[in-house]
């Protein structure tokens, strides 16, 4: 009998909250060790390729917001090749290098390059024996979020929210730690209405392409969102910045365009006007938010609310599933398998090319 297409990537949608129980408690148990490979560090690179480099673009400002410690992402091949451009003169640097095979020859490259200029490494992975998880000072090894799939995404939010919990640990923020505890259970309360709206949306015919704005943390999140409709459903897509969407890329906002926000707390009132304006274009609109109020309930097409009650930089990885499930259906109705996409490998090595 021939296996249902797509059938390993909705296993792997389905169960992220679980995949998040056991984040937490893999993170939390290694406190200590934590603790003291971040004492003193007076910069912190985050650092990936491809979905891991989204993750390093919501860990460098959530690890800054949580601890005060000044923190950025780079790609992984930019300290390879351009290491004046990211590496501080300080040597207090710890570098944290994102890959969930463990093996991608740009990540493996960077914490090298790393640990020869005198900085810590902390690895972020889904492998246990794998060369970063033995290269690297400290590993956060996250196996119950590993994937047989391709495409992440079990693993791409386990990834960002390992990342928020050791930012918290380290921060000694004891009050947004509780509610990261939280996630797994307000995931698996909304994850069917996640995959209800996912669907609706697929079923679109008249969406054509596809823009993701945010801000803050939700950035790397619309740069991830933009990643899984190339992968899986290989039609146009963008993502940036929330408000820099005004100045140029929304020429291409029409009644065709889903035009996907990632509302944040702090500027919600703005990210209303900029919905009022999208609609003004005659855009199709798709809210994620916590709670939907005032704007957020009259211009969007689609909203979908959290309802966690958890504020920015806690939160984020319960926007994703719904994305998931979008791309996931919208390549089933366009005839692809979202467990074989086209021109992708589980991870990249060019040492074997």
């Amino acid at each position: 009998m021939m296996a249902t297409r797509g059938a390993q990537t909705l296993v792997e949608i389905n169960r992220q909250p679980e995949a998040w129980a056991h984040t937490i408690r893999n993170v939390e148990a290694q406190k200590g060790q934590l603790l003291a490979l971040a004492r003193g560090v007076e910069e912190v690179i985050f650092t990936g390729c491809g979905s891991a480099y989204n993750v390093s673009m919501v860990l460098a400002p959530t690890f800054q917001h949580f601890t005060g410690v000044r923190a950025r992402s780079a790609p992984a091949a930019e300290l390879i090749h351009f290491p004046e451009t990211v590496f501080p003169q300080t040597k207090r640097c710890l570098v944290v290098t994102i890959t969930r095979s463990g093996e991608t020859t740009e990540a493996i490259g960077a914490c090298r390059a790393a640990r020869e200029r005198g900085c810590r490494t902390l690895g972020i992975t889904c492998h246990t024996d794998s060369t970063l998880a033995r290269l690297a000072d400290s590993a956060l090894i996250l196996t119950d979020a590993n994937e047989q799939s391709v495409v992440t995404t079990q693993s791409l939010t386990s990834m960002v929210l390992c990342g928020q919990v050791l930012s918290a640990l380290i921060a000694d923020d004891h009050q947004s730690l509780e509610a990261m505890r939280q996630l797994p259970d307000r995931g698996r309360q909304r994850i069917a209405a996640a995959r209800q709206l996912g669907q609706q949306i697929a079923d679109n015919e008249a969406i054509e392409k596809f823009a993701f704005v945010g801000n803050g943390p939700y950035l790397g999140l619309a740069r991830e969102c933009q990643l899984k409709l190339k992968e899986m459903v290989l039609q146009p897509s963008d993502a940036y910045p929330l408000f820099d969407f005004r100045h140029g890329p929304k020429s291409n906002v029409d009644g065709h365009m889903l035009v996907t926000v990632l509302v944040s707390d702090r500027a919600q009132r703005e990210e209303g006007t900029f919905l009022r304006d999208m609609r003004q274009l005659n855009g199709k609109l798709l809210v994620l938010c916590d709670r939907a109020e005032g704007t957020m309930t009259q211009d969007p097409d689609y909203v979908f609310e959290t309802d966690s009650g958890m504020p920015d930089f806690a939160r984020e990885v319960l926007y994703m599933p719904v994305i998931h499930y979008l791309a996931y259906y919208r390549s089933l109705a366009l005839g692809y398998d979202p467990d074989n996409p086209v021109n992708l490998t589980h991870w990249v090595d060019l040492a074997s090319g």
